[in-house]
């Protein structure tokens, strides 16, 4: 990976609305620095998924408001008999550190998962 990020695609800004009303691109990136996290911290995943992330952010199933990490989402879906977390950093307002919204990591959900993150987190969107 030569280059500071990698393009993955684009969102849908209206979904991520109700996290904040002030998103200030639909890009999203994976840095550099955060592909050498999800390398170490997920090597499976990240070989397994690499190629899915521009669908699950584009066509998510559920996205879930991060209430810990402030502009922060949970881009969750269903992919080959499990889930795909991505947790996205929004590019909002004035932020001139995140300029484009950005993979902070992704990984692996079972089902059991989802439903405890889906009752801690609010929903904001689901797929139906």
């Amino acid at each position: 990976m030569e280059e500071e990020y990698i393009n993955i695609g684009k969102i849908n800004i209206e979904l991520f609305k109700k996290i904040n009303s002030s998103i200030n691109t639909d890009e999203v990136i994976l840095t550099r620095e955060r592909y050498q996290h999800v390398l170490e911290q997920h090597p499976k995943d990240l070989e397994l998924y690499i190629n899915d992330l521009n669908k699950i952010v584009k066509c998510p199933d559920y996205i879930l408001e991060d209430v810990k990490n402030k502009n922060t989402a949970m881009v969750i879906r269903h992919i080959k008999d499990t889930n795909v977390n991505i947790i996205l950093k929004l590019a909002v307002g004035e932020d001139k550190v995140h300029t484009k919204n950005s993979i902070m990591t992704f990984y692996r959900i079972r089902d059991k998962n989802l439903k405890k993150l889906q009752q801690k987190h609010k929903t904001i969107y689901k797929n139906e």
